[in-house]
């Protein structure tokens, strides 16, 4: 995949005038292109996903273009001036690989479900039971969220498209959905049991499904952008 690369900045110059300082420009935005693309491969990414990866950090560069081809002249280093967040991506790709994702986000869980635990025997043997089960739907609520952020994370790599677009937002989509459920059952379970009126409060549910609908709905209009 790296000799798209040289493929695709072509096709960004195709048309500016053939001066040295158009073409230094091509050469450092290349350069540093295949020096990110590397810094991804090494840090576990696929060919494909590096290629992608990279050129979702790439910005627009067509004013800097515009800037040299009128200029006449072109200043070294003012390509990674404009992707700072490229940078990031070439000093740090060797953390957010696949395998430590998966490893942060099981570490982060654990870790939660341990102070979780750790905080409803402490409240019980201080006598405060009665709303204390509420922490375990909240646990879970936060469980879905730490997944959906590894998710994100792990599908951001693929770089900035519309597949990947796509991607994140059902992955968002799921993820809210799943935690509105669990805090609508929790507050169903809280009403219930302070009103003693089971009969009437499992409308809430019908609520939910209401909201459901309007989730998937919004949702489904923003995927339909990046699908036609």
């Amino acid at each position: 995949m790296k000799y798209t690369l040289k493929y695709y900045v072509d096709s960004i110059f195709e048309g500016t005038p053939d001066t040295e300082a158009v073409r230094e420009l091509h050469d450092e935005i290349l350069s540093n292109l295949e020096a990110r693309y590397d810094d991804c491969i090494s840090g576990g990414m696929t060919p494909q996903r590096a290629y992608a990866a990279v050129i979702g950090t790439m910005g627009d560069v067509s004013g800097l273009i515009d800037q040299v081809c009128g200029s006449g002249y072109h200043v070294k280093g003012s390509f990674e001036k404009q992707t700072p967040f490229g940078r990031l991506l070439k000093k740090y790709s060797y953390i957010f690989t696949e395998k430590n994702i998966r490893i942060i986000k099981r570490t982060v869980i654990a870790v939660m479900w341990l102070l979780i635990t750790t905080i409803f025997l402490v409240g019980c043997y201080a006598g405060y039971f009665e709303y204390l089960w509420m922490i375990f739907p909240i646990g879970a609520a936060l469980n879905v969220g730490i997944n959906m952020a590894g998710n994100i994370a792990r599908i951001s790599r693929g770089g900035d498209n519309d597949k990947t677009r796509i991607k994140l937002l059902k992955t968002v989509r799921g993820s809210t959905s799943a935690i509105m459920w669990i805090m609508l059952a929790m507050l169903y379970f809280m009403l219930s049991i302070e009103s003693d009126e089971w009969g009437i409060t499992w409308v809430i549910f019908l609520l939910g499904a209401a909201v459901q609908i309007i989730i998937n709905t919004v949702f489904k209009i923003q995927i339909n952008r990046y699908k036609e």
